[in-house]
């Protein structure tokens, strides 16, 4: 019996594409008899499998192109070729329709990660046509140290650039325009951090000035008081939860006189309904460095500012030195007011810990094609974790660390397949990104956009929907340790995992190790048995096309 929900998203679909291409009289032969060639095409109709592509590299969308005759048949054979502009990646099928009357292209974004529309212009002879995608998920974060600067003094605001995955854009080009201030405007790069800094020096005059940044498609506005005294209100709502995170957790130690290796620390302030809290006084620090570790925060000891969203960020580089696993506490001591004693005193203060790592080391994820199928309620799938020392010797008895982050979920359907492909047939109607923005499981307004896009009241997907074990918490005798994820049969093929793997004592960019599931999947007997219908028929998700539409 064939899934009615699944019938319905057919339905939509079909009269989607209507509208796109056109439609033809009833009885009308669906394609044409494949010797219309390009001197019979009229027409291109050009669809499109997603209107947005994600910037963490790892998304594309499908642009299917139909040649069709003046009666609105497809035709064969047709030769046809797809660009794009904007640095995009374009993969063709071929050069010419195939039977159905299609040629279809993956369109990729290619180097330039930063928030943009791509037009895809499909070409046959003179026949032109078009269709914008646009590339979304840069996120700019700016922190203004201090919030309160008095005349002729330095100040600086920090950016941080994200992509959708919420990894650090690099080498973007940035541009900050700062009327009054000197200078009155700056250009530059992100690091490899996804940070830069704009430092200025305050005028004579008293006032509130604008600093402009545009970076990856994005625009961040901040404005710095230039007073002799703090101007910014206290307080007023009950802060009833502070929290302080840092990204990544493991990070390796700096030669003397670098700054190249970062976490980005981020404290978020709630109160009442898990409304932002603004405004609240913050002040980073190590809480008494037990293990002498050292480092400094981009912030100093200067008080920062929760932003209307209730963050207050900063960065924190380390030294030279080291420390044992979780050895280095990153405290946050916060109150309402300037003067307020919890603050001065740090008596408020919500912490975090991190590993700053030394011994170069290396660490690789990988897996095999089987998934077990043990517990009927569940799918699991396992990965083998390998660590080795600079010279690619097996390191033993090596501390790993694991999380998983889910950056999409889909929504579609199954139905069976026609006699040309047997089992059960996939369609996906789109893939969205994850509502949770800043990974924090709490439904927040971000610049001004709520984060439950479809207004189900929950954040999509569930941070519950895929769990990670460590199997062995150290690496065995041949530096090997295994990790696996489970998730209920019903979000098979529906939603998609990054595995993040680190190791205690590993440095660098090589100390930690990341693995795709886009998404996460399910056995071929599942899909080849058409008499049972799969616990996957239809996406927990949804089946409508559309991000924004709960169903």
């Amino acid at each position: 019996m064939i899934n009615s929900k699944w019938w319905a998203l057919v339905v939509a679909a079909a009269a989607l594409l209507g509208c796109g291409g056109g439609g033809g009289s009833a009885g009308t032969p669906p394609f044409g008899d494949g010797d219309g060639g390009a001197s019979a095409t009229a027409d291109l109709v050009v669809t499109t499998s997603s209107v947005q592509i994600f910037n963490s590299g790892s998304s594309s969308a499908t642009v299917t192109v139909t040649a069709v005759d003046s009666s609105r048949n497809a035709l064969a054979n047709v030769p046809v070729t797809v660009s794009a502009d904007s640095g995009a990646i374009v993969t063709t099928s071929s050069t010419a329709t195939d039977d159905e009357g299609t040629v279809q292209a993956t369109v990729g974004i290619g180097a330039d990660r930063s928030n943009r529309v791509i037009v895809v212009t499909a070409t046959s002879g003179s026949i032109s046509r078009s269709v914008s995608l646009l590339v979304t998920g840069t996120t700019v974060s700016a922190t203004l140290s201090p919030a309160i600067v008095a005349p002729s003094a330095a100040g600086s605001v920090r950016y941080v650039v994200i992509d959708n995955a919420g990894a650090p854009m690099a080498n973007m080009p940035i541009q900050v325009s700062a009327a009054g201030l000197s200078p009155s405007e700056a250009t530059g790069t992100t690091s490899a951090n996804g940070d830069f800094t704009f430092n200025f020096t305050a005028p004579t005059a008293t006032g509130s000035y604008t600093i402009i940044g545009s970076v990856g498609g994005m625009t961040d506005s901040q404005t710095v008081q230039v007073q002799t005294a703090s101007t910014v209100p206290a307080v007023s709502a009950a802060i009833l939860s502070a929290s302080v995170s840092a990204n990544p957790n493991v990070v390796a130690v700096n030669t003397a006189g670098s700054d190249g290796n970062q976490t980005q620390v981020r404290a978020l302030f709630l109160g009442a309904n898990n409304q932002p809290v603004p405004n609240v006084r913050v002040r980073f620090d190590l809480a008494g460095d037990v293990n002498s570790i050292g480092g400094t925060f981009t912030t100093g000891s200067n008080t920062v500012y929760s932003n209307a969203n209730g963050v207050a960020t900063a960065a924190y580089t380390p030294g030279t030195r080291a420390s044992p696993t979780d050895g280095l506490t990153i405290r946050a001591c916060y109150g309402t007011s300037d003067t307020d004693p919890n603050f001065v005193n740090c008596t408020t203060f919500a912490t975090t810990t991190v590993t700053i790592t030394s011994e170069p080391l290396g660490v690789s994820i990988g897996t095999n094609e089987l998934i077990i199928t043990d517990n009927p309620l569940t799918y699991k799938k396992q990965f083998l974790v390998s660590v080795v020392d600079s010279a690619g010797v097996a390191k033993p008895d090596v501390n790993v660390a694991v999380s998983v982050d889910l950056p999409l979920y889909r929504k579609g359907s199954y139905a069976p397949g026609t006699s040309g492909t047997p089992g059960w047939a996939k369609f996906e109607s789109i893939a969205c990104a994850n509502e949770d923005t800043n990974r924090n499981g709490v439904l927040e307004i971000i610049g001004g956009i709520e984060e439950d896009q479809d207004g189900d009241g929950r954040l999509d997907p569930g941070k519950s929907d895929v769990s990670v074990t460590l199997l062995q918490d150290k690496t065995g005798s041949d530096g090997t340790a295994v990790l696996e994820i489970q998730y209920a049969r019903s979000f098979g093929t529906w939603v998609d995992v990054l595995i993040t793997v680190s190791a205690s004592g590993v440095s660098g960019t090589e100390g930690r190790a990341s693995y795709l599931v886009a998404p996460v999947p399910v056995p071929t007997t599942a899909l080849t048995n058409v008499q049972v219908a799969p616990a996957f028929i239809d996406s927990p998700y949804g089946l409508t096309g559309s991000c924004t539409n709960p169903n």
